[in-house]
Order: C-alpha cells, then structure tokens, then sequence
C-alpha cells in the first residue's frame, strides 16, 4: 500500500494504467457486492445493468491519450463521475439505509484530509480492521449475509485506495510544478548577469547567486550567508545600504538607488524589494538586484567631457557674436560721435590757446566743455568694454533694473523706429539668479528683433511683463527628471517681450533657433542671436518660449530661477561656471 507515487507514473505502472485498474477493482468489488447482498429482483436486474454499465465506462476512460490524465479537468471529472457511481452501486447492492453509505463518505473524508497517500491507506487499514471486528462481534460475518457483509472490507479499501491515488496524483502534480518553478527560478538567479541577493532587517544575507558570490571572491554561497553586509563593503556604503533596508521595512514598498563600491571601483544601480509574509503581507526579508552600471557612468562622465567642451566652443561663438554686433555699433559710434566730439575737442584747445587774455569765466567755461567731452569718451568706452570677454557671475540680478537698462541701450533704436513700450511689472523687487551681462544681452537681442519686427508695422507697440508663475505643467526642461530645470511645483520668474510686428511665419517657426537663420536683409543679421539667447537661458538654467501669429504679433517668455528658492539656483552659483565673485 505504501508503494511510491513516483514508481506509479513511469514503465508498467503509468498513471493512465493506475487508473484503469485501480476503477476495475472498484467496479469488480462493487459487482461482488451488489450479487452477493440479498435484494429484489427488479434491483437485482437493475444492478447487473449498473456493472455492466461501470465496466463500459472504465473502456472509455481506456480509451483517453496518456496525456489527458495529467489535466485538471480529467481528474476532476473522474472524480465527479465515480462519486455518483460509487453510491448507485450501494444503492444497487440493496443496502439504502445500511451503515454503508456513511462509511463511503467517512472514506471521502479521511482522503480529503490525508497528506499523503501511504498515511491514507494506513488509517483505512485501521478502520477496515475496527469495522471488520465489530462486524465480527455482532457477529455478522456468520450466517447467510456473512459473504456480503465481509465484502465491506475490501470495497472499502478500493474506495480509498482509488480516491487517495487521485488525490496524491494531483497533489504530486503540484508538488512538480512547484519544484519545477522553483528550479527554473533557480536557473534564471543564477544564470542572470547581474547581482541578486536577500537580507534580514539587520543586513545579514540570507541569499547570493552565483554572481554575487564570485564577485566577492567566494567560492559557494554558504560561507557568505549569515554575514552581515558590513563585512562586504566600506562603512559609509553599509550605512546607505541599511538605510534603504529600513526604509523597504518602513514602507513595504521597493527602493531604488546607485552606490558605488569602493573596494572594487564599480557603480551599482541597486533595486530592493519586500519578500513579504503570505499571512499578514509583512515584511521578513529584502531582495536586491544589483546591475553593474560602471561602463554607463564612465560614459556619462567621457559625455560631460564632451559638454564641457562644447561648453567653451558656445562661450566663443556667444563672444564672437557679442564682438560682431558690438563692432557694428562701435563703428558707428565713432563715426557718428568720437569725430565731431575730437573736432570739439580741437576747438576747445584752440580757443583756450588762443583766448588766454580772456577771464576766468571763459577759462572756466572751457574747462567744462572739455570735461564734458573727456565723460562722452568715457561712455563710449564702457560701451565698447561689454564686447569685451566676460566671465560667467551667476548673482541676484534684479532684472526690472536689468530691463531698464537694457531698455536704455535700445533706446535710440527704439525712438528711430517709433516704437511705444509699455512695462508691466507685478513687483519691481523681483531677483533672478543670472549673470548680468549675457541675460542682457539675451533681453537686448529679444528686444532689438522686436523692434525690427515691429518697423514696418502700423501697429508699432512693444511690451514687457515680469510676474512670478508657479510650475504645473510637463514640458521642456520642466517636469520631475533630474535634468530638469524647473520641477512641478517650482517657481520661475517669466520676461514677457511681446510686439505687434510681422508674426513668424509656420514655415519659418521650427527653424528659428538654428544657427545662422535668419529672415532679416544681407547685411542687417547674423543669424546667430536666438541661437545664442537659446544657449546662454540654458547655462542660466532657464528657458526661452515663443508664440506667434502671422500679421499679429510675437511674444518671447524668458523663463528665469528665482533668486535662492530653487535647488538650480544653488547650483548655478556653486557649479563648474562660477568664476569670480566680482559683480556689475
């Protein structure tokens, strides 16, 4: 009885031929029963039709492939089948109402509850062997009925033993498919390229594949489980590590981080996941994929090499502009100024050569005309010094004093074209973290191209708005990655510089921030200020935004950190481009 289950679905003794002849010896006992027990004739007739009926089906079970008897719904089906058989026999023998009835569902019950099926046929035994006793005592097993009630004994035997096979069967069944899952799952740990390990609450490992393990120099997983992972790794990476193990406690969530391991010089971008308890989902141990990611970081860092340089090639290409554009306007200057201003100058050192009989008044009247001369040189200078190559000095600029200026410096473009401005500031104190010079010559470029825009318009209107605005929308540079300028829920100072020009065209739209385009004449353009306003925004950590219409309008949306409230300003002020503590 206590044969192994194993032995049963292999050779001779397949689980199909298990089946076939375990129901044979229950129909061949249920035959026994139902001819040897007294009843009527017309229950009589009945029941050889019921075994010959029982035999048939046990053909048609014959008939079923082998692979049929490892499905669910066969078995379940055979069970079903033969739980309304079993009992149409006993009713068929004769014996409604007999003992026999609850002892078939006694059977059932004992099945359902055994573990295993040597530990059924055990319990059966002793129950056959009770009952046969007390059959005994009663002495039942005497007289005309003795041969029907001794066959009690072995139908009820069959019944077990065919209801505990097919239950063992499928509890074998799952057992396999566990241990398989199991198995594969060992396979996939320890076949996969990166680390995979488990800790308790205190970081002692419990789990390392073969990754892991070798890593660290070992040569099987039992000499590192029971070590704590302060054993592995630097103090400091053990105090990180343990952190993101309570945390996964704290919150029964997954934690994701990068370490670096500073005994093997290599990142680890790290996932920590609760193994919970089925019971109460609480958490009893961590799970830690660790992936290698060291040949990304040093990619990551031959990149900022890469940016860095591009860095300076855009420095230059902002002063080569700056240069062209000062150069233009400091031709003019001295033609337009410093000629008339040194035929003043000659002139006064005439009259002063040729007056000195004259009065004090005199003298003094020339000494202030050449006074007056030496300041308009003096400005012209400062002009051309903003061609001049500056460093980068991210400070709190209050940018209504910057527009004012930069206004000032546009002026005389401004009243030749016949432009009116109107300034819209909602608070005047406003600061921004910028650099002085390049977010004036940003606002100067964005300035000056509204006023040619607007030059052969009817409508000749430039605004300028500066309000703060709070982020709660996704889009360039603004959302919740790292790289990111503004975050969700940040808050940025906007430069509004709209005009009432020509509006740019859909075709010309895309194109405007490219290098070298322009829509201005030969001559009168560059093609290089929005390209370089779009780069110097971007080292402010800021942004340029643009709408238009054809025929209406464009409006320019300088997007600026606000002065010590963003996590980008401090960066600004202490990264790699702050180089002198000087200021304007």
């Amino acid at each position: 009885m206590g044969m192994n289950l194993e032995a049963m679905t292999d050779g001779p003794f397949s689980r199909k031929r298990m089946v076939l002849i375990i129901r044979l010896l229950v129909i061949i006992i249920t035959a026994y029963v139902i001819v040897f027990t007294p009843a009527s004739p017309d229950v009589k007739n009945w029941g050889y039709i019921f075994i010959a009926f029982y035999l048939f089906t046990n053909l048609v079970v014959a008939a079923v492939p082998e692979t049929f008897f490892f499905d669910d719904r066969v078995f379940y089906f055979i069970i079903f089948f033969d739980s309304i058989m079993l009992p149409a026999g006993i009713y068929f023998s004769g014996y409604v109402g007999s003992d026999l009835y609850l002892i078939y569902f006694l059977i059932l019950c004992l099945t359902t509850m055994s573990a295993r099926f040597h530990y059924l046929m055990v319990n059966i035994a002793i129950f056959a062997a009770i009952y046969a006793w007390m059959l005994y005592q009663n002495g039942l097993l005497t007289g005309s009925e003795s041969i029907s009630y001794a066959l009690r004994i072995p139908f009820m035997v069959t019944i077990a033993l065919f209801y505990g096979y097919i239950v063992s069967a499928r509890m074998n069944d799952k057992e396999d498919r566990l241990r398989t899952a199991n198995e594969q799952y060992e396979q996939i740990v320890q076949a996969t390229d990166v680390l995979v390990y488990s800790v308790d609450k205190a970081g002692h490992l419990l789990f390392a594949n073969s990754k892991f393990v070798n890593y660290h120099g070992f040569s099987k997983e039992i000499r590192l489980l029971g070590r704590p992972y302060a054993d592995l790794y630097a103090s400091d990476e053990s105090r990180v590590f343990l952190d993101k193990v309570d945390r996964v406690y704290q919150h029964n969530d997954m934690v994701q981080f990068e370490s670096y391991d500073q005994t093997n010089h290599r990142w680890f971008s790290n996932t920590l996941s609760p193994i919970r308890n089925p019971a109460d989902n609480s958490v009893f141990a961590v799970c830690v994929v660790a992936k290698d990611i060291t040949e990304r970081v040093e990619r990551e860092k031959e990149l900022d090499s890469t940016i860095e340089l591009l860095r300076t090639t855009r420095d230059q290409l902002i002063q080569k502009d700056k240069m062209a554009s000062l150069g233009r306007m400091a031709s003019g200057v001295a033609h337009e100024i410093r000629n008339p201003l040194e035929i003043i100058a000659m002139g006064v050192d005439y009259l002063d050569f040729n007056l000195q009989a004259a009065g004090d008044n005199v003298h003094q009247s020339l000494e202030k005309i050449s006074n007056a001369v030496d300041r308009a040189n003096r400005i012209i200078d400062d002009v051309l010094s903003f061609s001049r190559k500056s460093d980068f000095q991210v400070k709190d600029v209050a940018i209504c004093e910057l527009l004012k200026e930069v206004i000032t410096l546009a002026a005389h473009h401004i009243d030749k074209n016949g432009v009116t401005v109107r300034r819209d500031y909602a608070d005047e104190s406003i600061k921004v973290a910028a650099d002085w010079h390049m977010l004036e010559q940003v606002l100067l470029n964005l300035v000056n191209n509204a006023v040619d825009a607007i030059a052969e318009s009817p409508q000749k209107h430039l605004a300028l708005r500066v309000y703060r605005k709070k982020v709660t929308t996704v889009g360039y540079k603004t959302g919740y990655r790292r790289a990111d300028f503004f975050k969700v829920g940040d808050s940025m100072v906007v430069v509004e510089i709209a005009d009432t020009g020509k509006g740019i065209s859909e075709d010309d739209f895309p194109k405007i921030f490219e290098p070298f385009f322009t829509t201005k004449d030969t001559g009168k353009g560059t093609g290089l200020g929005l390209s370089l306003a779009h780069m110097i925004m971007d080292r402010l950590s800021g942004t340029i935004d643009v709408e238009s219409q054809v025929d209406e309008g464009t409006t320019f949306y300088v997007k600026l950190q606000p002065w010590g409230e963003n996590n980008n300003t401090g960066e600004l002020i202490n990264g790699r481009d702050q180089k002198s503590p000087d200021h304007r």
